[in-house]
């Protein structure tokens, strides 16, 4: 008994149907079909179709397991992250023991802020080991305030250390106010 060799290859409508003209004809030199005859054709082109979508499925089940790996490994690597996703949050970035803290967070009391006037901001998270540096953007009640900056204090102790850090107002103009300031912080 010999069997059929299938060739992976799709054919859409394309699968022979046998006609009750169609005489009962089966493998052999010379038989139509290059020599499969009518009565096979029909298994052959099916054959060939299932050949096919089994490459596919082959296929497509290694680039799962691909992608399983490669959210295995993002997962792994966002496990290196941890943080606190707050309106004053932090975030630990890097991987391992090299780890860098940020920190940030919005400094508005309900009285609002003078200028020229240095305030402290209490980190949501002590810093581990340094506070490297500080940044600060105004928060501006209106257009006409834009002549009031906030800095980092760098001039005035206590600065920066791991609980808290320092921000100075700064009013270059007699008419500016700010309602408060977002800042940034970073440091390991």
């Amino acid at each position: 008994m010999s069997t059929l060799t299938d060739t992976p290859e799709f054919t859409a409508n394309e699968i022979y149907e046998i006609e009750s003209t169609d005489p009962v004809e089966g493998a052999a030199a010379g038989a139509s079909y290059g020599g499969i005859g009518v009565s096979n054709q029909p298994h052959q082109q099916l054959a060939n179709r299932t050949a096919f979508l089994k490459g596919r499925q082959d296929t497509n089940i290694g680039n799962i397991a691909s992608l399983q790996s490669q959210v295995a490994a993002l997962n792994s690597f966002m496990g290196e992250f941890s943080g606190l996703l707050a309106e004053n949050g932090y975030a630990w970035i890097g991987l391992g023991a090299q780890k860098m803290l940020v920190q940030w967070g919005m400094f508005a009391p309900t009285i609002g802020i003078t200028g020229d006037t240095v305030y402290t901001v209490a980190w949501p998270t002590a810093f581990p080991t340094v506070c490297i540096a500080a940044f600060a953007t105004p928060i501006y009640s209106n257009s006409a305030d834009l002549g009031v900056g906030v800095q980092a204090d760098q001039y005035n102790n206590p600065q920066l250390t791991i609980a808290q850090g320092t921000f100075f107002v700064n009013r270059f103009n007699v008419n500016g106010y700010i309602t408060g300031f977002y800042w940034l912080a970073i440091g390991w």
